[in-house]
């Protein structure tokens, strides 16, 4: 995506010169042509580039993602699901004024109030909590008012979502309140698989066959509900919000039938049915917490809070094996906080003192095919520095602590220490070029929900449990990334990036007396993982025409147990026209071949995805209609594919997303007031995850 840029068009007549002659002494007068200077709306920087979106981009747009497409920054990508990252497919940290924003942030933000858009990387702010990778958007500042906004979706997909965002602000106090509903009904949901056993016998020899299981009926339904409520107090010199949410989801039905056969015939064909149901309640408290000393010094403190109670429960049945019932309630408490003192020595730099704080509890009762409790408590402390200086064309920032961790489960104790290094060097010689490398290291802890010594059994020859010994993993990335924007019209970029997992833990899949049982391994072969490739825009026809492609490889390395090399090449066009009021666009994303993670040796295969566009909208009404995949009528998805020792699988999902249909969007927004401050709209609000085996 592309940097910030700052200006507006404007254009001048030169007045007509005059030119004295010699010869006659008579005046003679030249008309000179209209000259247009047009300032740049897109500026590269060593510590930030900035970006200013045009008034056609935000008034086709109807939330923020749908606002950074248009502007194709170039050091982002966004994904045909709206995920977005940098152009190595690492996380980028959203914040609205400073704030931290979350996608319902994204979705209730006002387009037209959008001033700019900076990108960062590696930010000392500590506004930015440290964060690696950050996009904060610029908003027009008001006196008092408010506004209410309505965001809805429906789609021939049995699928929609409806958010109401309401603000209000008076003197220094802004109030938001917001609620939504998303609902989803599928008869065309779940998966074949094709599994190979190799399984050992006594006499020395190994018994290999393939099982098929083949859905011929499926049936699923998901309900969320979310309110929140927010409160901002912001002066000059101190800023505090505070944000209490809750969210309610609901997996009452989701139920597959379908039939099994073993090749060669280890037993006959049998009937299989399988009913799962889950439901999560969460509450969650955000706070964030900024205090300007003086023009040197300040503080940043950012609490979060997190409760979730999970029950879910499956009934997996095949008509010659029996029953296997298993059911989860699982309590889990999430606290974490980020306090950062920030110095400036001017010219000479700044420093950040930062302390990071992780307290995680799940509660875990399991009844069924195993009947147990789990107690699995997470601690961990990260005190560290940060120093950066801005030199003009060069911005350098270096961190460095530890982070210090104890993992508890049941009698299990493990503690551990571990440093972290935060490193980028920036160079941008003008606002047109700039050059980025950067180095990072950490160590990660191990989710509580793989700790469990519980046995799960899901079928007649697959078991699970997790590793109560499980460590802190240690992971390695390093990248480079140049830019190139010459005009408001071209914009290239190209990256490559590395990963490398140390210690890492994996599925195993380990041969027993019923089949196999998918353990955890630590540490499991070395995992690495190459990402690069190049992005580029055009604008045409006065920037009415939009032209954007991408070229992405992925190369990776995953050893043992699955000892598996793949490469991958993708690549995407976008187009965007605007005619007036009416805007319409254009995607095509190749199809696409990934890792499904370190943890596992699972690679991922996608479908192409085309999306054709068409939208009209005014200050207060906008309208999308998109039509995706017209062509494919069928409900095949992804497929995946894993390779072990003793067992492998194949997995053809069935999903009405790869299939065609259509989706209409509409937003309406009503503002009141004199000059309303958006931009920091209530959001829906996430739990902490449950300990329960995955």
């Amino acid at each position: 995506m592309k940097r910030l840029a700052i200006g507006v068009s404007c254009a001048c007549t030169l007045a007509a010169a005059m030119a004295q002659t010699t010869a006659d002494d008579t005046i003679k007068t030249q008309q000179l042509n209209e000259v247009t200077v047009e300032a740049r709306n897109q500026q590269l920087g060593a510590e930030v580039s900035t970006y200013i979106p045009t008034s056609k981009q935000k008034n086709g747009a109807q939330t923020a993602t749908d606002l950074l497409n248009r502007m194709a920054i170039p050091q982002l990508r966004i994904s045909p699901e709206d995920e977005i990252t940098d152009l190595a497919g690492k996380s980028v940290d959203i914040f609205i004024d400073y704030i931290p924003a979350s996608k319902e942030d994204l979705e209730g933000m006002r387009m037209h109030d959008v001033k700019k858009v900076e990108y960062y990387d590696f930010p000392t702010d500590p506004r930015f909590q440290g964060k690696a990778h950050v996009v904060n958007f610029v908003m027009q500042k008001y006196e008092y008012g408010g506004y209410v906004k309505g965001y809805g979706w429906e789609s021939t997909a049995n699928s929609g979502q409806l958010n109401l965002y309401g603000k209000l602000q008076y003197k220094r106090m802004t109030f938001d309140i917001a609620t939504g509903a998303f609902y989803i009904n599928r008869s065309h949901s779940g998966s074949d698989t094709y599994e190979t056993f190799r399984l050992p016998q006594p006499d020395g020899s190994v018994s290999e066959f393939e099982r098929k299981s083949i859905q011929e009926y499926a049936k699923s339904r998901t309900r969320t509900y979310w309110p929140t409520f927010k409160a901002l107090y912001s002066s000059d010199k101190i800023t505090i919000q505070n944000t209490v949410g809750a969210n309610f989801n609901s997996i009452p039905v989701n139920d597959r039938r379908g039939y099994v056969i073993y090749s060669p015939e280890v037993s006959p064909r049998t009937d299989f049915s399988s009913s799962t149901a889950s439901r999560v309640n969460s509450l969650s408290y955000s706070g964030y917490w900024n205090f300007i000393l003086n023009e040197n010094n300040s503080i940043t403190f950012a609490p979060r809070y997190a409760y979730s109670h999970t029950n879910s429960s499956s009934l997996y049945t095949e008509s010659s094996a029996g029953e296997y019932y298993n059911a989860a309630k699982d309590d889990s408490h999430r606290f974490s906080s980020n306090l950062t003192y920030s110095h400036s020595f001017g010219k000479w730099g700044k420093l950040n003192a930062m302390v990071q704080t992780i307290i995680t509890t799940n509660k875990t009762r399991y009844t069924g095919t195993s009947d147990t409790h789990d107690n699995a408590h997470t601690y961990r402390v990260g005190p560290g520095v940060q120093y950066s200086v801005s030199a003009g064309k060069v911005y350098a920032m270096a961190g460095v602590g530890f982070h210090w961790d104890r993992q508890e489960y049941l009698d299990h104790k493990e503690n551990s220490a571990a440093p972290w290094i935060d490193f980028s060097l920036q160079y941008s010689p003008d606002e047109r070029h700039s050059v980025r490398g950067e180095f990072h290291h950490m160590k990660s802890i191990p989710s509580s929900s793989y700790r469990s010594a519980a046995i799960i059994q899901s079928n007649p020859l697959m078991s699970y449990t997790g590793n109560p010994n499980l460590v802190s993993y240690g992971s390695y990335d390093a990248g480079v990334n140049y830019s190139f924007v010459p005009n408001n019209n071209l914009s290239l970029s190209a990256f490559a990036t590395t990963w490398i997992v140390d210690n890492r833990y994996v599925y195993d899949y380990v041969p027993t007396e019923n089949g196999i049982l998918r353990t955890i391994k630590q540490p499991g072969g070395g995992y690495s993982q190459w990402d690069y490739g190049a992005y580029a825009t055009i604008s045409l026809l006065g920037q009415k025409l939009q032209l954007t492609a991408q070229l992405n490889a992925t190369s990776v390395h995953n050893g043992a147990p699955y000892n598996l090399n793949k490469t991958d090449l993708l690549y995407a066009l976008r187009a965007y026209y605007y005619l007036g009021n009416w805007s319409f666009s254009g995607m095509y994303y190749s199809p696409q071949g990934y890792p499904d993670g370190c943890m596992v040796g699972t690679w991922m295969k996608t479908k192409s995805t085309i999306m054709l566009q068409a939208g009209w909208s005014n200050s207060t009404w906008n309208l999308q209609l998109q039509i995706f995949d017209f062509a494919r009528w069928n409900w095949k998805s992804n497929k995946s594919f894993m390779h072990s020792q003793y067992y492998d699988k194949i997995e053809q999902t069935y999903s009405i997303n790869d299939h065609a249909l259509a989706k209409l969007t509409v937003t309406y927004t009503f503002g009141f007031g004199k000059k309303v401050r958006h931009g920091d709209e209530a959001t829906q609000q996430s739990g902490v995850n449950s300990g329960i085996l995955k």
